[in-house]
């Protein structure tokens, strides 16, 4: 309802400002504020503040590739950061990769995926840019915080894959391990910016027709794991990040 919707802008607000008018060594990003929380406990109320001698800066871009594209830009603009990661959840594809609940997926490339178009229903204009590809280091050094770690590309999608033979079409066709719907925005974003960036996705769910259901029960476990493998990497260096300049 419009109170409801009228009061999660207003918090989106809050967390958009948060911390974002100073440098930052690394600007963690995420879709909306639940994927933030276990990040709570060593950054305080404001998600921001210095670990093991590093600057950290939290920030929410929106939900979605539109508002994630618009929230990406001001936060690099304001922030200045070294480096930027994308901290969040996603669906793993059918067969693609078998669903494990919370394993964390960080992706070797990001992709801009359509179902209209995988199935030749429509088509990418062939100057539109379809693959933002992480920083190479910085990735490497985040996967050395969780060897387990599914490496493989992640398609964001403009909505929630639902339908279970749609899923498993997607995850064949585009050949991606997972379906994010804001990582390519914020990846090419910090393209246009020429910054390092990488991100840690964490599976709540397998795409298609229980992800939701499946998503609600995981969300909060993956929020918290996902901030323990990025605080992890920190305290042991931040192997990857660039030198300050």
């Amino acid at each position: 309802n419009s109170a409801t919707n009228a009061r999660a802008w207003r918090s989106f607000g809050i967390l958009r400002s948060m911390g974002t008018s100073r440098s930052a060594d690394i600007l963690i990003l995420a879709a909306h504020a639940p994927e933030l929380v276990g990040l709570r406990t060593a950054l305080g109320p404001g998600l921001a503040g210095t670990v093991s001698n590093i600057r950290v800066v939290c920030a929410t871009v929106g939900v979605g590739l539109p508002a994630a594209a618009a929230g990406a830009m001001r936060h690099l603009r304001d922030a200045r950061p070294r480096a930027v990661l994308l901290l969040g959840s996603c669906g793993l594809y059918p067969r693609r990769a078998e669903f494990q609940p919370l394993a964390a997926l960080i992706p070797t490339g990001v992709r801009l995926v359509d179902a209209s178009v995988e199935s030749e229903k429509a088509a990418f204009p062939a100057p539109m840019q379809l693959l933002c590809e992480p920083d190479k280091v910085l990735s490497h050094g985040l996967a050395e915080s969780d060897p387990g770690a599914l490496r493989g590309e992640v398609a964001t999608t403009l909505g929630i894959t639902t339908d279970d033979s749609l899923a498993r079409t997607l995850g064949k066709k585009s050949g991606c391990a997972g379906e994010n719907l804001e990582a390519f925005s914020v990846a090419l974003a910090c393209a246009t910016r020429d910054l390092p960036f990488a991100c840690i996705l964490i599976a709540t769910n397998a795409v298609g027709s229980q992800g939701r259901e499946q998503w609600r029960e995981y969300q909060r476990k993956a929020a918290e794991r996902g901030a323990a493998l990025v605080l992890d990497w920190i305290k042991q260096g931040a192997k990857g990040l660039p030198e300050r300049g």
